[in-house]
């Protein structure tokens, strides 16, 4: 499954985080008052999320017959949600709640905490979904939080400041989509401005591959030839071309190359 399914836009779930004395037992079968089942397989002893905190999730969604949609270790790339933040459908909202770092989770989602009557790629309408989670990471400290909290506060330029001035900056969490979701937010925000995010993100992760295909592609499209070419060698050079997403990106950003030349 891409991104956008579950990014959907619905209201989030709102339930009361789970204490850490009351946890349930691995293999125990939880009913909530929404409908929405789970069960831990594996318990973590990490942090757990609080509102705006960035999770990095593995995760497996299949059908009620076992038909899989999404496989984020197939993709090779986790799925990273900012808790209480992003929106997403409500089952998912909802079990994040439940969670600790390292723990691994099976929830189960009436179509009313999922989809419900609208049909998704691979999902088709009124399914009962069942998501397989693993919870590597709880991180309070982000890039993409330090980003939120500055475009919402002032200007895309006082906000890209205010990063950049951050003490221990380097313990801020920050990947290639979380920059990449900063520079869509600040284009949001103010047009013209997500090239600007893109280039502080590739301060922080020089070897995203990912950031520089992105800003190749703003380059092409507003007409500077040179810079998008470079971009996009710069991505080709660094790109792995181990996981099938790589593998995409890497045929898509030699496409747009040949064109560029």
């Amino acid at each position: 499954m891409t991104r956008h399914l579950l990014v959907a836009s619905l209201i989030l779930g709102v339930a009361a985080p789970v204490l850490a004395q009351n946890r349930p037992k691995i293999g125990e079968t939880i009913t909530t008052e929404s409908g929405l089942v789970y069960k831990f397989t594996q318990l973590g002893n990490g942090p757990q999320p609080q509102t705006g905190d960035l999770m990095v999730i593995h995760g497996i969604g299949t059908l009620a017959d076992g038909k899989e949609f999404w496989n984020t270790r197939t993709d090779g790339a986790p799925y990273e949600y900012t808790l209480g933040v992003d929106s997403v459908i409500r089952g998912f909202s909802e079990g994040m709640r439940q969670v600790r770092e390292g723990d691994r989770i099976i929830i189960t989602m009436t179509p009313e905490l999922g989809y419900g009557a609208r049909e998704r790629t691979g999902i088709p309408a009124n399914s009962t979904l069942v998501f397989d989670y693993e919870i590597l990471a709880v991180k309070p400290l982000s890039f993409a939080k330090l980003m939120r909290e500055g475009i919402a506060a002032g200007t895309v330029d006082e906000a890209i400041a205010k990063v950049k001035a951050t003490p221990n900056l380097k313990d801020y969490y920050v990947s290639a989509s979380t920059i990449q979701a900063a520079a869509n937010a600040a284009n949001r925000k103010e047009a013209g401005t997500s090239e600007k995010v893109l280039a502080l993100g590739l301060t922080l992760l020089p070897n995203a591959y990912q950031v520089h295909q992105a800003l190749g592609r703003l380059q092409a499209a507003r007409g500077d030839k040179p810079a998008a070419i470079k971009s996009y060698e710069t991505a080709l050079k660094l790109n792995p071309k181990k996981t099938p997403t790589e593998i995409r990106d890497h045929e898509t950003a030699t496409v747009a190359l040949a064109a560029l030349r």
